[in-house]
């Protein structure tokens, strides 16, 4: 067999196996909670990927999903008894199969410890969930990265009576020392930390979360500015990210709403409330019109 050909083959069957080649059609994945499913900071981070060129035309879909964990955890009565946090394992097949993504962006923790002290049993499910999302990528050949959580009672630590933000250290603590066995770990919380600080500084009155929990506009794009310096480090993409302006912003955010919508519809999910998104197809046909306008 000629070189030429023995390297078209392993090309071929590199990609009959899943793996992805990295050219063409970049399929990115967003995974995450509540904060994740707002959009805010994930419209930020695909404005920035599809400033480059590996990234421009790249379908890139924010699946994120109120809720849920990686821990498979619910505390007694969460959301007033209606229904218990919804886990990722639950759908995670279901999504890596049909969207088939080449990259995976996964920001989970704070829903994990399920708003309890630090306890050995909660880090122990959060960390076998973390492993179970690792090994399910690589199953597929899909490369993950791990954002570690936000910040919880950023505005009013002294209200922070279960000492929970200590457990989203802890959580990203582990995280990173991941980072040993190949992991791909962004832990966004001590430049998240600097952001907050430095914003309170200027104005006294800064909020980064009214409710202790979910980040206002400023919260966003400092969870954004904190994931791409080092996103640009893992991807080995050129340049300095640079996020679009707040006009080209709203347009990537309806398409992506739009398509987050149509592909939870898609894939399934046990978690009420959420809106039914328009068939697939259709939604995909709208998305392309969306992202014409955006460029």
């Amino acid at each position: 067999m000629s070189r030429f050909w023995f390297i078209c083959w392993i090309l071929v069957d590199f990609a009959w196996m899943g793996g992805p080649l990295w050219a063409g059609q970049k399929r990115v994945a967003i995974l995450g909670d509540s904060i994740t499913y707002d959009g805010r900071w994930a419209a930020l981070v695909e404005s920035a990927l599809r400033a480059t060129p590996d990234f421009k035309e790249a379908e890139i879909v924010n699946l994120g999903l109120p809720s849920e964990t990686l821990s498979g955890l619910s505390e007694p009565g969460h959301a007033g008894g209606q229904f218990p946090r919804p886990c990722l394992v639950e759908r995670l097949n279901r999504v890596l199969d049909a969207f088939r993504p080449d990259l995976v962006l996964a920001c989970y923790g704070m829903n994990d410890g399920i708003m309890q002290p630090l306890e050995e049993a909660r880090m122990e499910a959060f960390r076998q969930g973390a492993i179970r999302l690792k090994d399910e990528c690589g199953k597929r050949k899909a490369e993950l990265v791990f954002i570690s959580a936000p910040l919880f009672c950023a505005d009013q630590a002294a209200s922070d009576a279960q000492h929970y933000d200590a457990v989203l250290d802890a959580q990203a603590e582990w995280l990173v020392s991941k980072r040993k066995d190949a992991w791909q770990v962004i832990d966004i919380r001590p430049a998240l930390k600097s952001a907050v600080s430095g914003a309170r500084a200027a104005d006294p009155k800064f909020v980064y979360a009214a409710d202790n929990v979910h980040p206002g506009d400023a919260g966003h794009r400092f969870i954004a500015g904190a994931v791409l310096e080092p996103l640009w480090g893992i991807l080995k993409l050129p340049g300095k990210p640079e996020v679009a302006g707040d006009e080209a912003l709203k347009v990537l955010k309806q398409r992506a709403d739009l398509l987050k919508l149509a592909w939870l519809t898609k894939t399934g999910h046990k978690r009420p409330g959420i809106p039914a998104g328009i068939p697939l197809d259709q939604a995909e046909a709208e998305a392309g019109v969306l992202l014409e306008r955006y460029q």
